[in-house]
């Protein structure tokens, strides 16, 4: 009851100010109005100038190699994080690079994409053949272009949903070390399961006109998210974090404060009551709370990457199969760790919906993720992102070893000699 008569109050104090000072509030409110619509406008110039590319990536024969190479690929790719000022952000509409890592099955074939920046081509066919010198890369025109824009219709049906992780992304999911078992007594006998060996042998079960897409975008992450990750240690430590606020809530304080006086400071000469220090609370953490720990700071050594996971399922009507959607899902879920971390769907996302007017909001909500997939969005409010490391994203991305037999996953037959020394090039 008390609790209620404070919202009231605080209800009543907002309304107060807000009849009495409106001529304050208001053209700060329009003022923000303003700014964001005319971001929104740049923003979508600048990324209509942008200029980019498709290229499958050949895996080669023989894939002997840990994720680990990717995992390297990855450290390379974060070179383009850049630091955007302020006014480039409002009047140029600039943004954060992003790339987008592909994984996509259309008629049993399975293939890896990687959509980039055409001035950062060079960057990643660098970065790949340091790590695999036996891959291939094709520029190649957009496969999406394959399916008609008014999907779905009466021959296809589609559907997809996003994937978002259970916890704060401070918490890590499992990784491709996990993964791998070493023989006693031989450290060089490693026994190793390539986390996307069920994804493969998914994209390559499929019938004809059936495709899966599977779509992971990313962008260079700064040292901000090792930040809130602390805040989590602290809270599992039993430690109080300091609450950050922003520079709008900031701004409205001050207005509040300076109108209505609230909060003076104190007078001079007035004798202030000495805080107690509290004193330091030990906590006594259990062996899976220090374990969660360890896991936690070791994943803030990587690099990160803000990342966001969408998919999408198209097939015919008359062969449909509304399982494979639960199948993709499941090859995530084989990341998860109970105490740790793991990928949920986010239900806001689906292409299902409830009752009144049920098949006339599914038929909207799959255009919509049809259409984000198509243009491969990532800065928009509905995409819910979250850092992984290079090191996650290695491991839900990368070339399958050689252990995976998926018969139709294209792999190079034959390696490509390096042109004489001293070749003419005339």
């Amino acid at each position: 009851m008390d609790s209620f008569l404070l919202i009231v109050d605080s209800f009543g104090t907002v309304l107060f100010l807000a009849r009495t000072y409106w001529w304050v509030y208001l053209p700060i409110f329009l003022f923000f109005i303003a700014q964001m619509s005319f971001q929104n406008y740049t923003r979508f110039q600048y990324l209509l100038s942008l200029k980019w590319v498709l290229l499958e990536l050949k895996v080669p024969k023989e894939v002997k190699r840990s994720p680990k190479a990717m995992e390297q690929v990855f450290a390379g790719l974060h070179a383009v994080l850049a630091k955007i000022k302020w006014h480039e952000k409002i009047f140029k509409g600039k943004v954060q690079d992003w790339y987008s890592l592909e994984l996509v099955g259309a008629n049993g074939e399975t293939h890896i994409y990687v959509r980039i920046r055409e001035e950062y081509k060079n960057l990643l066919e660098s970065q790949i053949y340091a790590q695999y010198p036996g891959a291939e890369i094709i520029e190649v025109p957009d496969y999406m272009n394959e399916l008609v824009s008014s999907l779905p219709d009466e021959r296809y049906d589609l559907q997809g949903a996003e994937l978002m992780l259970n916890k704060e992304d401070a918490y890590p999911i499992r990784t491709y070390p996990e993964f791998e078992e070493k023989s006693p007594g031989k450290d060089e006998d490693i026994k190793r399961i390539d986390p996307l060996a069920s994804m493969a042998e998914l994209l390559s079960t499929l019938h004809a006109g059936e495709r899966i897409c599977v779509q992971i975008l990313i962008s260079p992450a700064n040292d901000d998210w090792i930040k809130r990750g602390q805040a989590v240690i602290d809270k599992i430590m039993g430690k109080e974090s300091v609450a950050q606020s922003g520079f709008l809530s900031d701004a409205v304080f001050a207005i509040d404060k300076a109108i209505s006086n609230i909060g003076p400071a104190p007078a001079d000469g007035i004798d202030k009551k000495p805080e107690k220090k509290e004193e330091k609370k030990k906590v006594d953490l259990s062996p899976g709370k220090q374990d969660v720990l360890k896991a936690i700071e070791k994943s803030f050594d990587k690099l990160g990457f803000w990342t966001g996971i969408r998919f999408i399922y198209v097939a015919p009507r008359e062969s449909f199969h509304k399982a494979h959607l639960a199948s993709i899902v499941g090859t995530f879920r084989q990341y998860s760790s109970q105490n740790l971390n793991g990928f949920k769907v986010n239900t806001k996302s689906t292409t299902s919906a409830k009752w009144p007017f049920k098949k006339s909001k599914e038929f909207q909500k799959k255009i919509a993720i049809l259409q984000k997939y198509r243009e491969r969005k990532f800065h928009i409010k509905s995409l819910v992102k979250y850092v992984l490391n290079i090191e996650e994203l290695a491991t839900i991305y990368h070339f399958p070893d050689i252990g995976v037999k998926s018969p139709l996953l294209p792999r190079v037959e034959a390696k490509k000699g390096e042109p004489p020394v001293g070749l003419p090039l005339s």
